[in-house]
C-alpha cells in the first residue's frame, strides 16, 4: 500500500445525519454547498463510477451554468486537496466522470447495510438477543436524516432512501423486542416514532400491540381510532387489513403473547469456521404475525359437538411434538348455507392463541362465481403475509409450495382454506410441519385428503332443533322468544335448521318490534318458497328464497337496484369505488348502500371498504337481475365496471411501470375515477385486485366486450412482478379472441407478445411462433414499439438456443428502430440484449461498450432493475479481457442495485451474483465465489427455473478448487 492510500484509509465519511468527512477522527473542513454536494453525491454511490452529467445535475441542478463541466473538476481537486489524496486513490477520475473508493470502514452508510444484513441473519437462526445489539449498532450511526441540510433535489431520492432504511430497522428492532417479551420497554419509543411518523402503519401496529400485551387495552383502542381518523383526513383510506384485524383481536379480548427467543442452534463447525450466510428470501422488515380470519359470528350458536371434535385435533404443543407426528388437517363437509365458514372461522378464532406464528386464510371460491382460486394465487398471498416481498415471490406451484413449506417449517401456524372444490385444489397449500393444523371447508367430501393425508373428516349438516332454537332466541331475545314460543319452533321447521336462512328470519323480527315471529311465520307459509336454480327436489330449505324475498323487499329502491347489480360482478369480492362505478353512483352513495346491505347480511364485509356475497345470496342477485332488469342495464352495468377496473388499472400501472410503453395510452375514464397517492399505493391495489382484474379481463372477453379486454391485458403487467405467469398466459390466450374479433392487428400483437413473453420466461416453445407473429402485426401495423418488444424477445428466445447468428440479426434490427424513439427505455433495452449477445459470442469490447451504453441509459431514465443486468454484462465484458478488479467493481455495483430491485431477481439479482462468483473465483476468492454462486441457484429454484439453477450447480461441482477439502458441500 502506498504512502497515500494508506493516508486515504485513515479517511471517514459519514453521511447518515450531516454530511461529515473525518481525518484520523478529526473534522475535514468541506467549504462551500457545491464541493459538498459533489462528495455527497460520489459518497451516495460508494465504489460505482458516477457519470459528469448525474454530478452536475447533483451540484448545480435543473440549470446547471455553462461552465458546470469545468467546476465540477475544480471542486473534485479542492475535495482532493482536503482529503490529503494527491495521487487521487481515493476520488479517481474515469472517461466519463469520477468514482469515490472507500472501504466499509470508511463510510458509515456501508457500515449500518452490512450490520443491519448481519442482525437479520441472527434472528434467521433464531438468536434475537444478538440480532437486536446487532440492529442497535446499525442504528447508533445515525445522527439525523440522511445529509441533513444539504439540499439537492438529486440528493433527496438516496438520503430518502436510507431513512426509509433506518426507519425499517427501528420497526424491526421493536418487533424483535416485542417477540421477546420487551413489551414495556418499547412502548415509550414507539411513542415517539409515532409521533414523528403519524401515518406509518407499521409503527402504529407495533405500538398498539405493546400497549395491549402491558394492558392497557384502552389506548391501544385509542392508538388504533387516532391512525385511522388520520389516514381518512390525510389521504382518504382507511388502515390496511393487517391493522382491522389487530383491532379486531384487541377487542375481542384475544391478545397476542410475545414468544421467547429460540435456542442458538449449532452447525458443527469450528471456532473460525467462516461460512457463507445461507440465503432465504428477504422477509419484509418489521412484518407483523399475519392474523388473516374475518370477523367472527357474536351470536354463533350450538355446534357443540362439531367445535370438541376440532378441539380433540388440535396439534401438541411444541414441547411435545415428536419426529413422527405430522400436520394435521381437518376437513368440514356440508351443503351450501349450512355454516361450515361459521363454524370454521369461529373455531378458529377461540384457538388461534395456541398458534403464536400466525393464522393464514382464504377463500378458494370452489362454489363461487368465475374460475376457482388457483393453488399458485393462494400460495402467493400465504407468502406476503408471511413477510416474503411479492417481487421475491418464485413462479410456479411447485416453487412456491415448496418456499412456503420452507417458511413454515418449525413454526405453529393455523391455515383454513374455505369453500374448496377439489382434493387438487388443497394439496400443494399443506405444510409438512408438526404443530401446524389445516382446516378446510368445501361442499365436496374431499375423501381423497381422507384417503392420502390422512385428514379428519367432520360432516357440517343443519342445526338441530334445540340449536336452531337457541340461534333465533339469541337474535330476537328471550323475552319475545317466551311470549311467541309456538312461531319460533314453526320458524325453526320452516328454516329446516339452515343457519342462514334463520339468521336472516330472525333478524328481521329483531329489527322490526312491530313484526312477530307469527308474522315471518305467516309470509313463509303462503309465499312461493322455491328457490329454484339452488333447491333439490322438494327440499324444505328451498324456503331461503322466501328468506331472502322479504329481506329484499325491505330495502329502498336505490338499496335494491345495488343488491340486484351486484350479482352481475365478475370477481369474488368489490370494493366501494367498484360497486359505484357498477351501478352509477357516487362512491359516497355506494358506501352509504354497502353499509345497509351489509346491516341487513345481504352481503359480508372482508376489509376496509370491501365487500363479498354469501355464493346464495349472489345467485339470487343474478337471479333477480335478470327478471327485474333490462338487457340495456345489464351492458351498462358491465361497461361502467370494466371501464373503471380498465382505467383504475392503467393508472396504477403508470405508477408502478413509469418507463415503459403501453399500447393504451387513453382508456375511458370513469365518472368517478380512483386515483393513487403513490407507487406502493397503486401496488397494493393491484395486488389486491389481482384476482378481480383476471376475473373481469375474461368476463369482458365472455360478452364480447373487446376493447376492454385487450386494454385490460395492457395493464396486466404487473403479473409478471407477481411471478403469476400462468395468469398472464390463460389471460392473454383469452384476450387473443377479443383482440382477433377487433380486426386490430397491433392489439393482436400486442395479446401475442404478452402470452409470448410469458411463454419464453417458462422455456416453453411455444413462444417463439408468438412472437413471430407478433413481430409481423407490430410490422404491418406500424407500430414501432410493439417491433422492437417483439424483436427483443426473439433475440433472447433464439439466444438461448444458441442460435446466436439469428439472435444478433433480431436484436440489432430493434436496436436500429429504438433509436431516437421514446425515452430510451427501448434504446437501452436493445443495448444491454446485444452486449449479452456479444459477450456470448466473445467479442468483449463491444459487450464492454453497448452495456456502458445501456447503462447510461437506463441510469437516466430512473430504471435501476435494467441497469442493474447493464452492470452485469459489463463485468461479464472485463471478464473476457482478463480485468477481474474492473469486473468486480461493476458486479459488485450491478448485484447492490439488484438488491434493491422491486423486479424480479432471477432477472436482476441472480445473474449479477453469477458474474460476481466468476471474478471472486478467477481471483481465488473461493469462499465468496461459492456463496454468491449458490444464492443465486436458490434464486432461480425459488423462481421455479430449475434449468438456469442445474447450470450454476453443474458450474460449481466443475470449478477448479484449490483443494478438494477447500470446496465447502454444496446443498
Amino acid at each position: 500500500m502506498t504512502v497515500s492510500e494508506e493516508r486515504a484509509a485513515r479517511v471517514e465519511f459519514q453521511v447518515l445525519g450531516p454530511l461529515q468527512a473525518l481525518a484520523d477522527g478529526n473534522p475535514v473542513p468541506l467549504p462551500g454547498a457545491r464541493r459538498q454536494r459533489l462528495l455527497a453525491g460520489l459518497l451516495m454511490a460508494a465504489n460505482s463510477l458516477v457519470p459528469m452529467s448525474r454530478l452536475i445535475e447533483t451540484v448545480f441542478g435543473d440549470e446547471p451554468p455553462d461552465s458546470a463541466v469545468k467546476q465540477v473538476q475544480n471542486s473534485a481537486s479542492v475535495l482532493r486537496e482536503r482529503l490529503k489524496d494527491s495521487e487521487r486513490q481515493l476520488i479517481v477520475t474515469e472517461e466519463s466522470g469520477y468514482r469515490i473508493r472507500v472501504r466499509e470502514n470508511q463510510l458509515d452508510s456501508l457500515r449500518f447495510t452490512t450490520t443491519l444484513a448481519d442482525s437479520r441473519r441472527h434472528a434467521a437462526e433464531g438468536d434475537l438477543d444478538r440480532a437486536i445489539s446487532s440492529i442497535r449498532s446499525a442504528l447508533s450511526l445515525w445522527r439525523g436524516p440522511a445529509l441533513d441540510g444539504l439540499r439537492s433535489a438529486a440528493l433527496s431520492g438516496p438520503a430518502a432512501r436510507l431513512d426509509e432504511q433506518r426507519l425499517g430497522a427501528m420497526e424491526l428492532c421493536a418487533r424483535w423486542r416485542l417477540e421477546l417479551g420487551q413489551h414495556q420497554d418499547v412502548v415509550d419509543e414507539l411513542s415517539d416514532l409515532v409521533h414523528s411518523h403519524p401515518l406509518r402503519e407499521g409503527l402504529h401496529a407495533q405500538l398498539i400491540t405493546a400497549l395491549d400485551r402491558c394492558g392497557r387495552r384502552a389506548e391501544a383502542l385509542h392508538a388504533f381510532h387516532r391512525l385511522s381518523t388520520s389516514l381518512v383526513q390525510e389521504l382518504g383510506v382507511g388502515p390496511g387489513a393487517g391493522l382491522q384485524r389487530l383491532h379486531e383481536q384487541i377487542l375481542a379480548g384475544h391478545s397476542q403473547p410475545s414468544r421467547p427467543s429460540r435456542p442458538r442452534r449449532g452447525n458443527g463447525t469450528q471456532p473460525g469456521t467462516t461460512l457463507p450466510a445461507p440465503r432465504v428470501p428477504s422477509i419484509t422488515p418489521a412484518s407483523p404475525t399475519p392474523r388473516q380470519l374475518p370477523h367472527a359470528i357474536r351470536d354463533f350458536t350450538g355446534r357443540t359437538d362439531h367445535l370438541t371434535a376440532l378441539d380433540a385435533l388440535l396439534p401438541p404443543g411444541s414441547h411435545e411434538l415428536g419426529s413422527g407426528q405430522a400436520v394435521v388437517i381437518s376437513a368440514l363437509d356440508g351443503s351450501g348455507g349450512v355454516g361450515k365458514t361459521t363454524l370454521a372461522v369461529h373455531w378458529a378464532h377461540r384457538v388461534q392463541h395456541r398458534f403464536p406464528d400466525g393464522t393464514l386464510h382464504t377463500d378458494l371460491r370452489g362454489y363461487g362465481p368465475g374460475r376457482p382460486a388457483t393453488p399458485a394465487e393462494v400460495l402467493d398471498d400465504f407468502l406476503v403475509a408471511l413477510g416474503v416481498p411479492p417481487a421475491a415471490v418464485p413462479a410456479g406451484t411447485g416453487a412456491r409450495s415448496g418456499l412456503y413449506r420452507t417458511l413454515a417449517s418449525g413454526r405453529r401456524i393455523l391455515i383454513v382454506l374455505d369453500n374448496a372444490n377439489s382434493a387438487e385444489q388443497v394439496r400443494p397449500l399443506l405444510p409438512a410441519t408438526p404443530g401446524c393444523m389445516v382446516l378446510v371447508t368445501s361442499r365436496d367430501s374431499l375423501s381423497g385428503l381422507v384417503v392420502t393425508e390422512a385428514a379428519h373428516r367432520l360432516t357440517v349438516d343443519v342445526l338441530s332443533p334445540s340449536e336452531a332454537k337457541a340461534l333465533v332466541v339469541g337474535i330476537i331475545g328471550p323475552h319475545r322468544a317466551a311470549a311467541d314460543s309456538a312461531a319460533v319452533d314453526d320458524l325453526v321447521g320452516l328454516c329446516s335448521g339452515l343457519p342462514l336462512a334463520l339468521r336472516i328470519a330472525a333478524g328481521r323480527a329483531a329489527a322490526h318490534p312491530n313484526t312477530t315471529v307469527a308474522d315471518i311465520v305467516t309470509e313463509l307459509t303462503h309465499e312461493d318458497s322455491a328457490l329454484d336454480a339452488l333447491s333439490r327436489n322438494q327440499d324444505p330449505r328451498a324456503a331461503v328464497r322466501t328468506v331472502f324475498a322479504w329481506s329484499y323487499d325491505q330495502l329502498t329502491p336505490p338499496q335494491a337496484r345495488l343488491f340486484r347489480h351486484l350479482g352481475l360482478h365478475p370477481g369474488p369480492d368489490i370494493s366501494t369505488p367498484a360497486a359505484a362505478a357498477l351501478a352509477d353512483l357516487t362512491p359516497r352513495e355506494a358506501r352509504s348502500l354497502l353499509s345497509a346491505l351489509a346491516d341487513a347480511h345481504l352481503i359480508e364485509p372482508v376489509a376496509h371498504d370491501r365487500y363479498r356475497f354469501h355464493d346464495l345470496l349472489r345467485a339470487y342477485a343474478a337471479e333477480l337481475t335478470h327478471d327485474r332488469d333490462t338487457e340495456h342495464d345489464h351492458r351498462r352495468a358491465r361497461q361502467a365496471v370494466l371501464s373503471w377496473y380498465t382505467h383504475t388499472a392503467h393508472t396504477a400501472d403508470r405508477q408502478v411501470y413509469p418507463t415503459c410503453t403501453r399500447l393504451t395510452t387513453n382508456p375511458l375514464t370513469p365518472p368517478h375515477p380512483h386515483p393513487h397517492a403513490d407507487r406502493d399505493r397503486a401496488w397494493a391495489w393491484l395486488t389486491a385486485e389481482r384476482a378481480n382484474l383476471v376475473a373481469a379481463l375474461h368476463h369482458a372477453v365472455d360478452h364480447q366486450l373487446d376493447q376492454h379486454a385487450v386494454q385490460l391485458i395492457d395493464a396486466l403487467g404487473f403479473l409478471v412482478l407477481t411471478g403469476a405467469w400462468e395468469d398472464r398466459i390463460t389471460t392473454a390466450t383469452a384476450g387473443l379472441r377479443a383482440a382477433r374479433r377487433t380486426g386490430a392487428p397491433d392489439h393482436e400483437a400486442n395479446v401475442l407478445l404478452a402470452r409470448g413473453e410469458a411463454l419464453a420466461h417458462l422455456r416453453r416453445p411455444e413462444a417463439e411462433p408468438d412472437l413471430t407473429r407478433a413481430a409481423e402485426l407490430a410490422q404491418d401495423a406500424g407500430n414501432i414499439h410493439l417491433q422492437i418488444a417483439a424483436r427483443t424477445e426473439l433475440g433472447q428466445v433464439t439466444r438461448r438456443q444458441n442460435r446466436l447468428t439469428e439472435a444478433l440479426r433480431h436484436l440489432q434490427e430493434a436496436l436500429t428502430l429504438s433509436r431516437g424513439h421514446g425515452t430510451g427505455r427501448w434504446e437501452a433495452v436493445a443495448e444491454g440484449n446485444l452486449a449479452d449477445l456479444y459477450a456470448d459470442l466473445g467479442n468483449h469490447h463491444q459487450a464492454i461498450a453497448h452495456g456502458a451504453r445501456s447503462a447510461e441509459l437506463r441510469h437516466a431514465i430512473g430504471d435501476t432493475d435494467g441497469e442493474a443486468c447493464a452492470l452485469a454484462t459489463v463485468a461479464r465484458g472485463w471478464q473476457g479481457t482478463g480485468d477481474h478488479h474492473a469486473a468486480l467493481t461493476h458486479a459488485r455495483h450491478a448485484v447492490e442495485l439488484g438488491r434493491a430491485s422491486i423486479g424480479s431477481h432471477e432477472e436482476t439479482l441472480a445473474p449479477s451474483l453469477s458474474v460476481l462468483a466468476t471474478s471472486l473465483h478467477d481471483l481465488g476468492r473461493e469462499s465468496e465465489a461459492l456463496s454468491c454462486w449458490q444464492e443465486a441457484a436458490q434464486i432461480y429454484t425459488e423462481k421455479g427455473l430449475h434449468a438456469d439453477a442445474d447450470a450454476i450447480n453443474q458450474h460449481i461441482r466443475t470449478a477448479t478448487w484449490p483443494t478438494s477439502s477447500s470446496m465447502p458441500t454444496h446443498r
